[in-house]
């Protein structure tokens, strides 16, 4: 999941959310179901027929973790700052949906954050400097 969302303009949130599970093999009423269940699951019920130019940026982002979420075959994810267009309750609702939904399946998070209090939900933490990436030892 990309921090802007990486959403396809030409489709719906809905549309944009269920093409991955329809991919997957799923067939399209009820990949459009799932992909209702979770914009629902990210706190956007009733916007699913927006197209991204429609929707905020928050909103865009929801979406790209509704399309995370919505992928039950999923055993990895990588989350590029999932809240960062977010308010803080937000992004607490949104991490504690993407967590327990990563947990309840029994797959992986990888997920970068500038956020402490998000980094705070993570079983483990690295903390990357890039201060000194590059830079000549003394």
């Amino acid at each position: 999941m990309f921090q802007d969302g990486d959403l396809l303009p030409e489709l719906n949130a809905r549309e944009n959310v269920g093409l991955l599970m329809i991919l997957d093999g799923v067939r399209r009423a009820q990949a459009l179901a799932e992909a209702d269940n979770a914009l629902a699951s990210v706190g956007l019920e009733g916007l699913g027929r927006r197209k991204p130019a429609e929707l905020s940026g928050g909103e865009r982002q929801r979406v790209a973790i509704a399309r995370a979420l919505g992928r039950p075959s999923a055993t990895f994810v990588i989350a590029d700052e999932p809240t960062a267009s977010l308010d803080r309750q937000r992004a607490d609702e949104v991490v504690e949906t993407l967590v327990a939904s990563v947990r309840r399946r029994g797959a992986t998070l990888v997920m970068a954050t500038h956020d402490p209090e998000v980094a705070s939900v993570c079983d483990r933490t690295h903390i990357l400097d890039t201060a000194v990436i590059g830079q000549p030892t003394a």
